[in-house]
């Protein structure tokens, strides 16, 4: 079966930012000089960009343009989690957490530069205003933990940063009530960070675990009723 136009021309303007390369975030060039560029009408641009958008590498933002995707190429659940066992899902995340997380914190701690500290601080001074329970607080902590990520400058470890989320945003339903857990999750922040700025990879390793196993406890005294 013959590809349809906008099905070709989605893929030259994927190959397109990848080549120049457009970076992530960056505007895309305008329907007319895209237009001109590929040598099709604005219509099967446009056709194209739904097609990227669809895939998430493109972001329409409507009156501005086009921006290649944040998370580039991933999509709300790309693992498929929400069709798996939903009883067995959390503590299995929390397992794969606690064997990524430390290993992802050990390569911060060599890599990171001082504008990755400025940042996290930025951040965990942000989470201690916030209310446990609030939006803020949870994009606030989902923020530290990209920064700990980027911090080791990998970039197919953003693949993989949606594993973490959905154990991230899991144990908060589970935990985000329970007393002690606000502070405990301030503490362990801040120890890893310490630990990250001092170029100690192995505490950083051993505090991301500690706070991991913390949080797998708060869990298991919810799910108890405690």
């Amino acid at each position: 079966m013959q590809a349809k136009l906008p099905d070709i021309i989605a893929e030259r303007i994927r190959e397109y930012i990848i080549d120049e390369p457009i970076k992530v975030g960056e505007k895309l060039p305008t329907e007319k000089a895209l237009s001109d560029k590929f040598s099709v009408s604005r219509s099967t641009i446009r056709e194209a960009m739904k097609i990227l958008e669809a895939g998430n590498i493109v972001e329409i933002r409507h009156g501005l343009g086009s921006f290649v995707a944040l998370n580039t190429g991933l999509s709300k659940d790309p693992l498929g989690l929400s069709f798996t066992d939903q009883t067995r899902l959390l503590p299995e995340l929390m397992e794969v957490r606690l064997i990524m997380e430390p290993s992802i914190a050990r390569i911060a701690a060599l890599r990171r530069t001082e504008k990755d500290i400025e940042l996290m601080s930025k951040l965990i001074a942000e989470m201690e205003e916030a209310n446990a329970n609030s939006k803020d607080y949870h994009t606030k902590d989902y923020q530290f933990h990209i920064a700990i990520g980027q911090c080791t400058r990998n970039d197919v470890l953003k693949r993989v940063y949606p594993v973490i989320f959905e154990a991230i945003e899991h144990g908060y339903k589970h935990t985000s009530n329970l007393e002690g857990s606000f502070s405990r999750a301030i503490y362990f922040h801040k120890q890893i960070l310490e630990a990250i700025k001092d170029r100690n990879g192995d505490l950083a390793s051993e505090f991301t675990a500690r706070h991991i196993k913390s949080t797998l406890l708060d869990i298991e005294k919810k799910l108890k009723g405690e």
